[in-house]
């Protein structure tokens, strides 16, 4: 499979999971929400901390009260963090 589809897919995946935990989850903190993406689909942590660093968002705010445009960004950049990590793992091997 080629690069492009797989990076959207994982993509699509991060954003439905962080959709799906607003919906069930709403008052849960956005950081813990996000912790679940470590474990459920192996993001990098740094990533994240980054993401939330660089979008200026309040880790400690409910999840559900993120807009959708916002969702999408922070799914956006925290893919695009990840992959940048684990591009620059792979070429330091």
């Amino acid at each position: 499979m080629n690069a492009p589809v797989v990076a959207q897919r994982e993509f699509e995946n991060l954003l439905n999971l962080l959709t799906t935990r607003q919906h069930l989850w709403p008052h849960e903190p956005v950081n813990e929400a996000l912790s679940h993406t470590v474990a459920d689909l192996d993001v990098c942590s740094n990533a994240i901390a980054q993401s939330l660093d660089r979008l200026h968002l309040d880790a400690n705010q409910s999840i559900g009260r993120l807009r959708r445009t916002e969702l999408m960004q922070l799914a956006r950049t925290i893919h695009r963090y990840w992959r940048a990590s684990e591009a620059a793992a792979q070429s330091a091997r």
